[in-house]
């Protein structure tokens, strides 16, 4: 029985094909195109550094985590913290370039960045998380 599928399967396209008069106009023939699969191609592996949109990034508070842990904003762009956690966090840098501030439970803060540099930040509460901003 799965041969005989198979075999109808195969068939119908071709039987199809073979009865096609050839006035088909040129809608009907990207309307066909249209539905062939395209080739896959395999998924990019998942990083911790990501590229922010248009002139600035997110960057999502989640178990004691920033994520991403690393960000890169052109110069001029800022990145917009969210604390997502039950705990208020910080995004403090290490240098003291800038401080987002205490961020409550569902609070946000954002930072401009006028100048390139790599700048490490922590939460000033939890110091283990650490992140970085690259700016250029």
């Amino acid at each position: 029985m799965r041969f005989r599928c198979a075999l109808l399967a195969l068939a119908l396209p071709i039987a199809v094909a073979c009865s096609s008069d050839n006035s088909g106009s040129a809608a009907q023939t990207a309307a066909s195109t249209a539905t062939t699969p395209a080739a896959t191609t395999p998924a990019a592996p998942a990083s911790t550094t990501a590229a922010a949109p248009a002139g600035g990034g997110a960057v999502a508070i989640v178990d004691f985590k920033f994520g991403p842990a690393e960000i890169h904003v052109p110069v001029g762009g800022s990145v917009t913290w969210t604390n997502n956690d039950a705990q208020q966090h910080t995004a403090t840098s290490t240098s003291g370039a800038f401080d987002a501030g205490a961020m409550q439970p569902g609070a946000s803060a954002t930072v401009d960045f006028a100048n390139a540099g790599s700048f490490t930040y922590i939460c000033s509460f939890h110091p283990f998380m650490m992140g970085t901003v690259v700016v250029g």
